[in-house]
């Protein structure tokens, strides 16, 4: 038999590069001009000078630490300038650099020519972390009073002290965040919380219980973009689209056009605004209005349906998720025109969708009320949440390839959101999620500064607010966000929620809002995170007691994930690879049940059985990963929209090379969890469901449909097998199988089958009526249940089974003979590769790895995009496995292959060339 399971994969990763290519050039028509070069950092307590003497031409800057990619924290410019080397590596984080950089504050200074001819000039910071002293061409424009917060953003004027045409320096004194919450107060910046383990990293007093994690800066510096604004008298700030849809309807679309206008000068302005709303293929929108704005004003202009009639759009084009349709995309231009001519102009881009939020009447959590779980609609249409949560680099590094490439694993995947909780960095990862039609969520930090309200001052209060103001109207134009969090864990006391939804109202947020994703307050919001954070068999998900596994979710998964043994090489020294120790510890996370990973190793060794080297323990995780994670996905599908709404995976990514949580890691390699989940989310999909349900006597067979189109005449089949192969028992559901839209059906049920090996394989298959392929999964399992006994058991960080599915028969398969023939096509800088495997021997080839690498047995190439892996093959079947990848990526260097499974040892060749 042979199968292929064939995807449009090749272009994937050009095409999100591509992407930045026509954001940047629709940036560039704007009056703002991003300030990124000749910038250079040094540390105060080394030039203990004042700021008008900093930014004086004079001043002499050539021993500084050139900043090699604006913006960039602190300690990334110094890792960049080779001054801590490699500090991801081992325990170089905090055994390199000192503990206490953020003790000190920390000079930027740079040089720009500001250009002719304009009436007003402002400098615009969309984020420092914490506090600033600013001055430009030897005049103080601000102290750190006025510049303070993490995620707050600052525009100053600047017109008096500008040298138009000249040179101007510009130097910024950043503080970097000094509290410690429970021991002095707080400042609202951020923290890493148990995503890295304080244990080793940040503050800790173990007498008193307390600890903090943070990288040796906190994370200070100029961490997102600098602009410089030149304008006339007005300009053009905030703008802005909201949408409207008659649903069910989606004719016409009710669009209001919102922006600020702010006047620089002292006396009274008049003049036009004009907009205009364009599309490819569509008739432009025009629409003006008449102002006046008194001097120094800053005044919201509004335009809508009433007073401009053409904002009534019939037949928009819909922003739709990309699974389900094309995310569309429309350009906003204004422009203010006085008698002296256009005073200042923008350019953006907005979608047409509506996004509505609603509870069901679930009770899994009886206890905060009668509102059941959480769920949006997307232009009218139940929306099933199947994402991930999104962190940026450790230290906030900057990376649009690698955004670009992430973006590309999210779809590859079949995820439908990204979380961000806080770490709210660069918007151009926002923006991908725009083009490429993903869905996103944002929020405040759980259990950090953010949600310890009793320790805030007025200061904290008022840069809360002003945090919240610059957030939402950075997000509120973006057609990809669909939710905004108040809190995380807590619910914001009533003073700091009046704050915050009076913001949102006023800023008109058209999409989403909960007051807390957690169910642990009285008044929830629909969302639960009820965990797990620790490993859990296949079956847990599927067994309706467990309240976890079901509702509206806004993160769980597994906070221990083993990466592959070529990542953990690159991490952990050679000497400190096994057994695991302090080391391995280091990269983990930092709460008591997963610090020392104990709970994965539990699930490794008690399934099938210890390990005696990191690569056994490695290879051996794979396995653990990818079932469990399949099946977390594969329920909030199969087991029905009635109590399954949202899943949100923790975490997408690694933010270093980690253990914490992720689908791929820190070096874009995807392991167990990725090929787990991918397998899961494929929207077309049979699962079966590891007899978990009732009493246990049978196993329920779905068919999952999550496209937008009904589907019919499909063969369901099943087959269970002896761990050597032999067919033991085939069930065939009838042959006109259907199924609507977006939706899961049982096809059968599988009774137990007597007399299996002590391990045995489910494969299910799902062919249409050309007896084509559509669907092909295969389980593996014992004759001996996973337990974890009753509710009580479930513990967040813990694994607490008691009793072990037995799956160590699986190391002693006899090995499995297989051959491989690859091809490459390279096409305009990609390539497309093909393996075809074949299993020529007697014996099941279990859970084969394939890789393209940098030349024969070489590193992986990475990103990569594989239609499938860790694939498993009977006698005599064959499978292909293709890879997309950039040409670049091979570091001048020939494409190899190495496939490599549980019972095959490793194949290495070197691919065909083939001329496209």
């Amino acid at each position: 038999m042979k199968f292929a399971v064939r995807f449009g994969l090749a272009g994937i990763l050009l095409i999100c590069f591509a992407a930045f290519s026509g954001m940047a050039a629709a940036k560039d028509a704007s009056s703002l001009i991003e300030l990124r070069s000749d910038w250079r950092m040094a540390q105060v307590s080394e030039t203990s000078i004042d700021g008008a003497l900093v930014s004086a031409t004079a001043f002499d800057v050539s021993k500084w630490s050139v900043i090699r990619d604006m913006p960039s924290t602190v300690l990334q410019t110094l890792e960049d300038n080779g001054v801590y080397k490699n500090l991801y590596y081992g325990m170089n984080l905090t055994a390199i650099p000192p503990r206490d950089l953020w003790k000190h504050d920390w000079w930027y200074r740079t040089t720009f020519t500001a250009p002719k001819g304009r009436e007003a000039y402002s400098i615009i910071f969309k984020g420092i972390n914490y506090r600033a002293d600013i001055w430009l061409n030897g005049q103080k424009i601000a102290d750190r009073s006025q510049v303070v917060g993490m995620y707050n953003s600052f525009e100053f004027d600047v017109s008096q002290y500008i040298k138009p045409g000249g040179s101007n320096i510009l130097a910024v004194k950043v503080t970097p965040e000094q509290r410690l919450q429970d021991v002095n107060g707080v400042e609202l910046a951020d923290s890493w919380l148990d995503w890295i383990n304080w244990k080793y990293i940040g503050y800790r007093d173990p007498e008193k219980h307390q600890a903090i994690s943070f990288v040796p800066d906190r994370n200070a510096g100029i961490w997102k973009r600098v602009f410089l604004s030149s304008t006339g008298k007005v300009s053009i700030r905030n703008a802005y689209v909201s949408s409207d849809l008659p649903l069910p309807a989606t004719s016409p679309a009710a669009l209001t056009v919102y922006c600020d206008l702010k006047n620089s000068a002292a006396d009274a302005v008049s003049g036009t605004l004009h907009g205009e709303i364009s599309r490819s293929g569509k008739k432009s929108i025009n629409f003006e209005q008449a102002v006046t704005l008194s001097g120094k004003e800053t005044k919201e202009i509004a335009f809508t349906p009433g007073d401009s009639p053409g904002l009534s759009v019939k037949d928009p084009d819909l922003w739709w998720p990309y699974q389900w349709g094309q995310p569309d995309l429309y350009t906003l231009q204004l422009s203010f025109q006085t008698s002296s001519g256009v005073s200042d102009f923008s350019n953006s881009e907005f979608g047409i969708r509506k996004i509505t939020q609603h509870r069901d009447s679930d009770n899994s959590f009886p206890a905060l009320g009668k509102d059941g779980s959480f769920y949006i609609q997307v232009n009218g249409k139940d929306f099933l949440i199947r994402g991930a949560a999104y962190a940026p680099d450790l230290l906030f590094k900057h990376d649009l390839h690698r955004e670009s490439a992430i973006m590309a694993y999210v779809k590859d995947l079949g995820l439908n959101l990204l979380r961000w909780e806080s770490k709210i960095s660069d918007d151009s990862m926002l923006e991908l999620a725009d083009h490429e039609g993903v869905l996103t969520m944002f929020g405040w930090m759980c259990c950090d500064q953010w949600e310890h309200w009793k320790q805030w001052d007025q200061e904290d209060h008022r840069v809360a607010r002003e945090s919240l103001t610059a957030q939402i109207h950075e997000l509120r134009s973006h057609a990809s966000v669909a939710i905004w969090a108040n809190g995380s864990d807590g619910l914001p006391p009533d003073a700091v929620l009046d704050d915050y939804n009076r913001i949102l109202r006023e800023l008109h947020w058209q999409n989403a809002i909960v007051d807390t994703v957690s169910h642990v307050n009285s008044a929830w919001s629909g969302i639960h995170m009820a965990g797990p954070y620790s490993w859990r068999a296949p079956y847990y998900w599927f067994n309706e007691k467990f309240g976890p596994a079901r509702g509206s979710s806004a993160e769980e998964g597994d906070n221990e994930i083993i990466p592959p043994l070529e990542s953990l090489k690159k991490f952990i020294p050679a000497d400190k690879l096994w057994p695991i120790n302090d080391f391995w510890y280091y990269h983990a996370g930092a709460n008591e049940g997963n610090s020392t990973l104990v709970n994965i190793k539990r699930a490794i060794d008690a399934r099938y059985g210890p390990s005696s080297s990191a690569a056994e323990f490695s290879k051996k995780a794979q396995l653990a990963h990818y079932e469990s994670v399949r099946a977390q996905f594969e329920t909030y599908a199969a087991s029905g929209w009635a109590n399954h709404k949202m899943t949100v995976y923790w975490m997408l990514d690694s933010h270093w090379p980690s253990f914490f949580g992720h689908l791929f890691d820190y070096y874009l390699k995807q392991g167990g969890s990725y090929f787990g989940a991918k397998k899961a989310l494929r929207p077309l999909s049979v699962v079966y469901d590891y007899y978990a349900s009732g009493d246990r006597s049978t196993a329920n067979i779905y068919v999952v449909n999550q496209t937008p189109e009904a589907r019919s005449h499909l063969r369901v089949s099943v087959a269970v097998y002896n761990l050597d192969g032999s067919r033991k028992s085939s069930f065939e559901d009838v042959k006109d199988f259907s199924i609507t839209a977006s939706t899961s059906s049982r096809a059968m049920t599988l009774p137990r089958i007597a007399d299996l090996s002590s391990t045995f394989f489910v494969r299910c298959q799902l062919r249409d009526a050309t007896d084509a392929l559509l669907a092909d999964n295969l389980y593996w399992q014992s004759t001996t249940d996973d337990d974890l006994g009753g509710v009580k058991n479930d513990e967040q960080f813990t694994v607490t089974q008691t009793k072990w599915a037995d799956l160590t028969a699986l190391n002693s398969m006899p090995p499995a003979e297989v051959s491989v023939e690859g091809k490459v096509v390279s096409l305009a800088g990609g390539a497309t590769a093909k393996l075809t495997i074949r299993n020529n021997s007697k014996t099941v080839a279990f859970f084969m790895r394939a890789e393209v690498t940098k030349g024969p047995d070489g590193e992986e190439v990475l990103p990569v995009l594989y239609n499938d892996n860790y694939v498993t093959l009977f006698p005599n079947e064959s499978a292909i496995i293709q890879a997309s990848y950039k040409v670049s990526d091979l570091s001048g260097q020939q494409p190899g292959f190495r496939v490599e499974g549980y019972n095959v040892k490793k194949n290495v060749n070197s691919f065909v060339p083939l001329k496209p």
